[in-house]
């Protein structure tokens, strides 16, 4: 790398995480108790787009000594492990990142004895985040786009 193009890089990443921030916008919504009540205006995220695996593949390789190949490799393994494991009864626990694990709804029944596989009603997805994400997360700087 050059000087005058490793500076202009630099440069680059210094400006995208000066701006780097959770979008927000103003939106008016309406109180459902009282339809007739002037609407309030709530903060809303905008998204800024979307990250692909593909991407953050490329992201973890330029920060380790990884290609970007077998990153992609080991993510996309991931999405066949995690629900391995979980259709297993396992709670899945990724570090820092934050634990997956399955819950569900159910219809009620009389004794313990009615209740079986048939009272599920649905299977659901639950994500808890780790105390670490939650707490980058909280701390992510906010600005109002107009």
């Amino acid at each position: 790398m050059s000087g005058t193009s490793g500076t202009c890089i630099l440069l680059l990443t210094l400006l995208n995480l000066i701006e780097m921030s959770i979008k927000v916008k103003a939106m008016a919504r309406k109180n459902p108790q009282d339809l007739t009540a002037a609407p309030k205006f709530y903060a809303q995220v905008v998204s800024q787009g979307e990250v692909t695996l593909d991407q953050i593949a490329a992201y973890i390789a330029q920060m380790s000594t990884v290609s970007k190949t077998d990153v992609y490799a080991v993510l996309m393994g991931l999405t066949e492990v995690i629900p391995q494991q979980l259709e297993d009864g396992r709670i899945v626990r990724l570090g820092n990142l934050g634990s997956f694990s399955v819950s569900l709804s159910s219809l009620p029944s009389d004794t313990i004895e009615a209740v079986t596989a048939a009272n599920v009603e649905q299977l659901k997805l639950s994500f808890r985040p780790s105390q670490e994400l939650k707490r980058k997360v909280e701390a992510f700087p906010v600005s109002k786009i107009s």
